[in-house]
């Protein structure tokens, strides 16, 4: 079910690799209006989950990884202020940042929470 719904997350990242742009690509996990965190006390990681996952993750099938990633997720809601402090702060050319994708990641042991949406009838 993820590959089905986010292949075009992959389509795109192969289009900018392949591309001579200076980008970086943040993937945070969902965004919400709250008070900024603060840079220094995020997880940043480049090309990777910025969250810890076990060790045995490698090695497990597809639909086994959806449980363990969907428990991950409250440590990736992050605050839309930091994400955009995240971007601004690394605009520079060529900076560790240049032509990779960076996850969020609230401190240890911090959570967020997002509404969930739900369509109503009218």
């Amino acid at each position: 079910m993820i590959k089905k719904t986010y292949w075009p997350h992959g389509e795109n990242f192969k289009r900018l690799e392949a591309s001579t742009l200076d980008f970086r690509l943040l993937c945070p996990g969902p965004m919400v209006e709250d008070a900024a965190v603060g840079l220094e006390r995020l997880r940043v990681a480049i090309d990777r989950l910025p969250v810890q996952t076990p060790a045995a993750v490698k090695w497990l099938p597809d639909w086994l990884l959806v449980p363990i990633f969907a428990s991950r997720v409250p440590e990736m809601i992050i605050p839309y202020a930091d994400a955009a402090a995240l971007m601004l702060n690394n605009l520079e050319p060529g900076n560790a940042m240049s032509r990779h994708r960076v996850g969020l990641a609230l401190p240890v042991g911090m959570k967020g929470k997002k509404e969930r949406w739900t369509a109503r009838a009218p």
